[in-house]
């Protein structure tokens, strides 16, 4: 799979004791500086409101002499310029003007015989690039389409047949990222990356980084849907989830990092790590620390490199004080330190070294100082994993550079990284927080459609209901004079998972209406529990007996899936094995049990709808063991429960209970609860291990709880769907979906 290689180089100053500056005209006209100190440097920090930048530099280095760097110029904020056109193939651009701001529009046409493909028009946006695509103007008369001119270059070379090769050149000023010089080749595919032209005050944003980032990588993981007709892959290799992948993770301590970067650094690897355990495969980690030298932290060889909890709790334990020498950036002695590992697993395993794909992603503010150069080291990577023109295996390494701030050598981080068409290896960004908050929203899950329990995190900003609740179907059954509504949850393209007691025996599927985001589904067939009896009990004083209270709707047509509509995770499924991080033949159900069901009070919830359309979290504890048994004997203290002689004839074991006000005050199920989904979170996925079904006492009004105090007696009861399993598998279609565990 792929060798991750997240290289945090956030290198800048050397010395003993911090230097001192006066601050007497330091200041920005236009904008606020802050101070920023180490133990060996003093710095202040240029901020100018949006749409302008800190001219000469977004910062000021106090120098040993006193002084500060740059210092004969005043500080000024300016208006951010978008780069000028330099040259235009096969059409014209209007209008023509020395210098392009913000909201500026440069229009496009082609001339006769010739088609345009990418934007007519295009925006210069606050960051100081063009919004868009470049725009090309094609007559299709090449073997390779028209590679196009990115805004603030010139192109030399006009064949587009096999072998034929075009050269870039940024005009004066601008910095390029990407290929200089790109050939035709035989698969009628331009070589190397689009490159593009910018100032250097220009920053990716972290929302482009994390958009851009996530989609590249998701191609080495085919996390994407396999029924996406519309997504057709550019890779020639995929990692399928049970593949082959190594993720090293280098971060930088040299001196000028500073304590604060530096843990910002190593919760960013933390939250990347993370985000890469919602896909369904296990990576094997590695973790380096270097300044003046490189310091494993964890080797791609230890026993634990597959556990992520484990490799996260190493770095959290890892120190910036660790290393004595924090002189130097010495780029190259971190990537010998992977090299060394590949080099190891190669010998040990030669056969399966070929297969794993490698990924290198090299965050940098600076430029190396100390060790050689760091493209030597990485050609002996690309050596190594037999990575040669024209042989196939380019898909087997991506090196992703970014390079935070203004101080880092484009040259160098652009050499560095990989030159793919059409996906994006090389970004600039202001500072290692951006850098973590485009991890924060990279990977974004709404891509992994096919993965059972996934949504988005509401904390990570406003999203709408159904995209943190993708799971949730809300089924309304019409009945002469009546309605009747319950929830469900999404647990295939074509079942969705209820409680029976939402039925009468002679509901009619035509009667049920299920909605999943925001479209209607007809409804094919009502599967109910074939042991579920209400009046199975009244023998044994059970007026109404919710036994096996459990359903399946199935559908009439298949589930789109989409970021708003997605399934959960049933236990002791194929899928949920992954979700759960559990491998090989030897995993059974009671593992699954064991994981999510853990002690005799578990933290789970559900989603309750109080208003229309307003989903909301409720959070409760499932009392098992001897928790349980309290649940039974509070029931039994309840006046409609108090004349069954045996309580367990009511609340038999098919049933999990939740509720009262110990060790927490659990909220009330409320009406149109019913047949929703108990759900237990493990780390980011969310696994379903009831359904919803009956409660002993109810304050609710309708569909809301009361403000006041829960009672003390109150219990809620679901199906517990690890009891269920025999039947669910029992349904063909729904068990060769899921692929239930042997």
């Amino acid at each position: 799979m792929f060798p991750l290689l997240l290289l945090v180089h956030i290198a800048g100053s050397i010395a003993a004791p911090a230097p001192k500056c006066a601050l007497d005209n330091i200041d920005i006209k236009g904008g606020e500086y802050r101070e920023v100190k180490g133990e060996d440097f003093m710095r202040v920090v240029y901020k100018c409101p949006e749409g302008l930048y800190a001219h000469p530099s977004n910062s000021r280095d106090c120098l040993y002499n006193g002084k500060w760097s740059n210092d004969k110029v005043k500080a000024e904020c300016r208006a951010v310029e978008c780069p000028r056109p330099v040259m235009f193939d096969n059409g014209v651009y209007y209008p023509r003007q020395k210098k392009y701001f913000i909201g500026d529009v440069l229009h496009f046409e082609c001339w006769g015989g010739f088609e345009m493909f990418g934007p007519g028009n295009r925006t210069c946006q606050a960051n100081g690039k063009w919004s868009g695509e470049v725009t090309k103007c094609d007559d299709k008369e090449g073997d390779c389409p028209n590679p196009g001119v990115p805004i603030g270059s010139t192109k030399v070379g006009t064949s587009y047949k096999i072998e034929g090769t075009v050269k870039y050149e940024c005009q004066s000023g601008l910095r390029m990222f990407g290929s200089k010089e790109r050939t035709c080749m035989e698969n009628k595919r331009w070589s190397g990356a689009e490159p593009s032209c910018r100032f250097p005050f220009t920053f990716d944003t972290p929302t482009e980084v994390a958009e851009i980032f996530s989609s590249s990588l998701s191609e080495t993981i085919e996390a994407s849907d396999p029924d996406k007709l519309d997504k057709q892959s550019d890779r020639k290799i995929q990692v399928k989830k049970d593949g082959l992948m190594n993720i090293f993770i280098i971060i930088d301590s040299s001196k000028s990092v500073g304590p604060d970067n530096f843990k910002t650094a190593k919760e960013a690897s933390i939250v990347f790590i993370e985000k890469m355990a919602s896909f369904d495969f296990i990576p094997r980690y590695a973790v380096i620390s270097y300044a003046s030298y490189a310091k494993p932290i964890v080797r791609l060889s230890d026993d634990d490199s597959t556990d992520a909890d484990a490799v996260i709790e190493r770095i959290r334990k890892f120190s910036y004080r660790e290393h004595d020498d924090k002189m130097g950036t010495n780029t190259r002695g971190a990537l010998i330190e992977v090299h060394g590992m590949l080099s190891l697993q190669n010998t040990n395993e030669p056969q399966k070294f070929l297969e794993t794909r490698n990924v290198i992603l090299l965050m940098t503010d600076g430029k190396h100082n100390m060790g050689g150069d760091p493209v030597v080291e990485m050609k002996k990577i690309r050596e190594l994993l037999d990575i040669r023109k024209n042989n196939n295996r380019e898909d087997f390494l991506d090196v992703y550079v970014f390079g935070l701030g203004e101080d880092i050598s484009e040259n160098e981080i652009n050499d560095i990284a990989s030159k793919k068409d059409p996906e994006k290896h090389v970004f600039k960004m202001e500072s290692v927080d951006h850098m973590k908050e485009a991890f924060d929203e990279m990977l974004d899950e709404a891509e992994v459609l096919q993965m059972c329990g996934l949504s988005k995190d509401p904390s990570k900003g406003e999203e709408g209901v159904q995209e943190v609740y993708p799971w949730i179907a809300k089924i309304t059954i019409t009945r002469p004079g009546s309605e009747e509504k319950c929830k469900g949850s999404i647990v295939s393209r074509f079942f969705i998972l209820t409680a029976a007691h939402c039925f009468h025996l002679d509901d009619s599927p035509q009667a049920v209406n299920v909605r999943v985001g925001d479209k209607a589904l007809k409804v094919k067939n009502l599967h109910r529990h074939s042991k579920y009896n209400p009046a199975g009990k009244q023998d044994k004083k059970v007026e109404k007996s919710f036994d096996y209270d459990l359903a399946l709707i199935e559908l009439e047509n298949k589930i789109e899936y989409s970021r708003k509509v997605r399934p959960i995770c049933l236990p002791c499924t194929s899928a949920t094995t992954w979700a759960l991080k559990k491998r090989g033949q030897a995993v059974t159900c009671n593992d699954h049990k064991n994981t999510v069901l853990d002690s005799e009070l578990v933290k789970a919830m559900f989603v309750a709808e109080e208003t229309q359309n307003k989903f909301e979290r409720m959070n409760v504890t499932i009392k098992r063991g001897d928790k349980r048994n309290a649940c039974l004997e509070d029931t039994k203290k309840i006046e409609k429960f108090k004349d069954i002689p045996d309580i367990t004839d009511a609340i038999t074991e098919n049933f999990l209970c939740t509720g009262g006000v110990q060790p927490y005050v659990d909220p009330q199920t409320c009406k149109g609860d019913s047949g929703g989904p108990l759900i237990v979170q493990y780390k980011q996925r969310y696994v379903q291990v009831g359904v919803i079904s009956w409660g002993t006492i109810n304050t609710c009004i309708g569909p809301k709880r009361k403000p006041e105090p829960v009672p003390a007696l109150s219990r809620d009861f679901h199906t517990d769907l690890f009891h269920m399993l025999d039947w669910l598998e029992g349904n063909e279609h729904l068990a060769q979906e899921l692929q239930f565990l042997k």
